[in-house]
């Protein structure tokens, strides 16, 4: 089955303390390339959760997002700078004495004084780890999906483009019979205009006729174009990794079409291989994005 190497997955676990979620998206690439953004108390699971993707995905470029919130992950400390707060307290006591201040020391006085630090900082809970990996596999799963029906659409659309170019082929197969059937014609014409002709051996003008038809044709390129549009067709048929190959087969495809091109002198079969050639490109398109 051919699969896309585009695509988007998304999951979330929730529970009474903690939420997780891993979005991760593909696009292509000629390898497999990850980039990985989550809490820093999670980094050492980094490659282990790369393994974990490739079992699944060989080819793209791969971002994934893994979010953690809730107080079974991050936790609080509050610290407080108790000289500076000892201070503030001595000058109040001054203050009051000295004017004859009303004694209006609150709590929330207190707690309104820059003497206090909070920092977060994340707990790295192995305990976590297992639904960590069961909402990342949720998720490439649903990316895997996604590209897999995207797959299949890019599937249909090369293989109606591979029968549009089967027809063009046939076409350019039966202008070529008639370009050699008139390109011998012409050899024999201007043959038979030279007045020692009697004195010619005929088989020696056969064997001539059919050299220099011979490098005009272009039966070989037709073959090997209906060779690799077979080819073409059984290569989406397998299952794994098959853009490469594709990838080669388009090259392949334009060598031919090149060859065709330089030796073809109809204007029909020139136009033709424009076309092909047209279409070609489209499939590259595609082809550019299967994995």
């Amino acid at each position: 089955m051919v699969k896309s190497m585009t695509g988007f997955g998304r999951a979330s676990h929730e529970s009474e303390d903690i939420q997780i979620t891993v979005e991760i998206k593909s696009v292509n690439h000629r390898y497999f390339d990850g980039t990985f953004r989550m809490p820093k108390a999670l980094l050492h699971l980094e490659s282990k959760m790369k393994k974990s993707i490739q079992r699944n995905i060989m080819r793209g470029k791969v971002e994934l997002y893994l979010t953690i919130e809730g107080a079974g992950f991050r936790s609080s400390d509050v610290k407080v700078d108790w000289k500076l707060l000892d201070q503030y307290i001595t000058i109040l006591k001054q203050a009051s004495e000295r004017y004859d201040l009303q004694d209006d020391l609150s709590a929330s006085t207190l707690l309104n004084m820059d003497v206090y630090q909070v920092t977060e900082k994340e707990e790295q809970l192995d305990q976590l780890e297992h639904v960590v990996f069961a909402t990342l596999n949720l998720a490439v799963d649903r990316l895997v999906e996604m590209r897999q029906i995207e797959g299949e659409a890019l599937e249909q659309d090369i293989r109606n483009k591979l029968q549009e170019m089967k027809k063009i082929l046939t076409s350019i197969s039966t202008l070529s019979k008639e370009v050699t059937s008139a390109f011998e014609a012409r050899i024999r014409t201007k043959l038979e205009g030279f007045k020692e002709l009697e004195a010619l051996d005929e088989a020696r003008i056969l064997t001539e006729v059919s050299y220099l038809a011979d490098k005009a044709s272009i039966d070989e390129e037709i073959i090997r174009l209906h060779s690799h549009l077979d080819q073409f067709h059984d290569i989406l048929s397998n299952d794994g990794v098959v853009g490469r190959k594709l990838d080669f087969l388009v090259q392949e495809i334009n060598r031919e079409l090149n060859t065709i091109g330089s030796k073809s002198q109809h204007h029909k079969i020139s136009q033709h291989v424009v076309d092909l050639k047209s279409e070609v490109e489209k499939v590259r398109e595609q082809v550019q994005n299967i994995e």
